[in-house]
């Protein structure tokens, strides 16, 4: 049904020990799309799945939006961004995490 990217794999170093990266940046691009968050509707999952026909990339939506920390602390009626198309995202999210491999 969804295809397996697995984010998670590209957190492990050589050795596989885990890497957290402090801060992930997805650049903003002019392919971006953006939508006003409602409180009482929206949720990073059906952004995901709008956007991406996947609900699992919720967490570039999160990224492209850094300034909150979860979906939660979202107020109503601002303007998110979601990165697009999601082949540019992916490699932006997977460049931002290089500088965390040592």
């Amino acid at each position: 049904m969804y295809n397996d990217y697995n984010r998670y794999s590209s957190l492990r170093n050589s050795d596989n020990s885990v890497i957290v990266p402090p801060f992930i940046d997805i650049p903003v691009n002019t392919s971006d799309k953006y939508e006003y968050w409602n409180i009482n509707y929206s949720r990073l999952d059906k952004l995901s799945m709008k956007y991406y026909k996947n609900p699992f990339y919720d967490f570039l939506i999160l990224y492209a939006n850094n300034i909150y920390l979860n979906e939660f602390d979202i107020p109503d009626n601002v303007i998110i961004r979601i990165p697009f198309p999601l082949s540019k995202a992916l490699a932006d999210y997977e460049s931002a995490l290089m500088k965390y491999k040592y």
